[in-house]
């Protein structure tokens, strides 16, 4: 009976024993990953990580080398040495630790390596001198070695297989810390970059051109770059004033914050004023709070594209916003403070609107503080040969159609034209011969030439494109409608447009059912 009562206290006190091993283990484990969760630079995880392990474990020593498949070796990130204030990064000079050298270049095979006495290696990296024993742990993410943990300890067989139960479990928890660093690495240096290339791009206007109406477009874009003032873009339909107005912004101080655009030509009264102003959850049957452009803005660059479409009662609201630098949504009664540069642009000529009442003269001096004219295409006909070459360049490669060039007759028909569309018609000009050329030269044929010379009346194209434009979109429209039945929902559906487009469109044509 009391050898019974004795194997019965034996076992409870073993599984006791287990269950306070699993209770530390597990709160060693969460103690190593609560270090390393919000760390997101490889370096900092590598500090966070040496500097527990010596004062959990208490041991002399602790290190982290990452793998350098490139350079052929591992690099120490991070070491802590017992007495040291704080872990240690060794220089950038410092030498790799070769794969094939001593015990830290042997674990990256994914076999732990533990030496109980030091004094016979012949090739302990520099930050590990003077430790009597050491363990080498690799970190293995996706089925390979990304890094080594090293633990040390003064004397001889200070390290034994205790310690390396406890670097085990956390291992991976290193491997996931690491790989999600880098990944924040790579996609911030990614980001970096093309930050970089989009500012390069549009600190320059992003235009292709040389000639005197472009060299004066970019010089005025660069001035008003530098300055935090509201800019108005003229300009046809198809010149770039979009273009022009990223250049405003990235050539600016606000570059690195939002720029956001909406064309107020494309909704109607009641959806431009919710997309700019916001809108209040419960305003009407299932609307959910929603923050405008403008609040999406704040801190960079709002284009309001084709300004000249804007409703009276917008126009209204618009003007409040430039005032005082607040914005209320839509159903709501607490002002927000915004900070945004807006750059408004139009192809319409406001001075006209003005004075026929159509658009609010204190709004048309509000956003005429700076005001940019984008030149047409036939006032810097000499561009055209670059553009034409840039966009084919562009289109080729896109396509994949490499080696694809103009012809001098080609080149020759395209100066001669008359581009109402300006930028925008020869861009799609080119990526059709880029598409439907058959050979590998693109000839006058392939853009669109026409053997008649045009004269400097048929030139004259102002307001003919818009008008051919309204009453082909007006007759599809009734055609559509009339194929549905006059259903709008259905017509919509055939038109690949949205119900609400469509009533807009409606309106806008003045088109009554039968």
């Amino acid at each position: 009976m009391e050898m019974e009562e004795e194997r019965l206290r034996r076992a409870l006190r073993e599984a006791s024993s287990a269950l306070i091993r699993s209770i530390e283990e597990l709160s060693f484990v969460r103690l190593v990953g609560d270090a390393l969760a919000g760390e997101i630079e490889s370096a900092a995880v590598a500090r966070a990580l040496v500097g527990l392990l010596r004062d959990e474990l208490g041991l002399e020593f602790a290190a982290l080398w990452t793998v350098d498949e490139v350079a052929g070796g591992l690099r120490a990130a991070a070491y802590a040495r017992a007495g040291d204030a704080a872990p240690a990064c060794p220089s950038p000079d410092t030498p790799l630790v070769p794969f094939s050298s001593g015990s830290v270049g042997a674990a990256v095979s994914g076999t732990p390596v533990r030496l109980l006495e030091t004094t016979g290696e012949p090739a302990l990296p520099p930050e590990a001198a003077g430790v009597g024993s050491l363990l080498c742990f690799p970190v293995v993410a996706r089925g390979r070695t990304v890094a080594v943990i090293g633990i040390g300890a003064g004397r001889p067989d200070g390290v034994d297989a205790e310690h390396e139960r406890l670097v085990a479990l956390v291992a991976p928890t290193v491997a996931l810390a690491l790989e999600s660093a880098g990944l924040v690495q790579r996609l911030a240096s990614e980001n970096r970059a093309l930050r970089a290339e989009l500012s390069e791009r549009c600190a320059a206007g992003g235009m292709v051109g040389t000639s005197p109406a472009c060299r004066q477009l970019l010089a005025t874009v660069a001035r008003l770059a530098e300055v935090d003032v509201t800019v108005l873009v003229l300009g046809a339909s198809g010149t770039g004033k979009e273009m022009v107005a990223r250049a405003l912004h990235h050539g600016g101080r606000r570059r690195d914050a939002p720029f956001v655009a909406v064309n107020c030509a494309a909704l109607p009264e009641t959806l431009l004023e919710s997309e700019l102003f916001g809108i209040e959850r419960g305003v009407a049957t299932g609307v959910e709070r929603r923050a405008g452009v403008i609040e999406r803005a704040s801190g960079g660059t709002l284009l309001l594209d084709e300004i000249g479409d804007m409703s009276p009662v917008v126009q209204a609201k618009l003007l409040r916003v430039l005032q005082e630098r607040e914005v209320t949504r839509v159903g709501g009664a607490r002002p927000i403070p915004v900070d945004v540069r807006v750059v408004a642009a139009t192809h319409r000529d406001l001075e006209r609107a003005v004075q026929d009442g159509g658009f609010r003269e204190d709004l048309y001096f509000r956003l005429k503080v700076a005001t940019v004219r984008v030149p047409t295409l036939a006032e810097r006909r000499e561009d055209v040969p670059l553009l034409a070459h840039h966009f084919l360049a562009r289109a080729a490669a896109r396509h994949g159609r490499a080696g694809l060039r103009l012809s001098p007759e080609a080149v020759a028909a395209l100066v001669a034209r008359a581009w109402p569309g300006n930028v925008r018609e020869l861009e799609n000009v080119i990526e059709q011969a880029a598409v439907m050329a058959e050979g590998p030269v693109i000839g006058p044929a392939d853009v669109g030439d026409t053997p008649t010379a045009r004269t400097e009346h048929e030139l004259d194209y102002r307001g003919v494109v818009g008008a051919a434009v309204d009453h082909t979109e007006r007759a599809l429209i009734a055609r559509a409608l009339a194929a549905a039945g006059q259903n709008r929902t259905r017509a919509a559906r055939l038109l690949g447009i949205g119900r609400r487009t469509l009533l807009y469109k409606l309106k806008r044509h003045g088109l009554v059912e039968p």
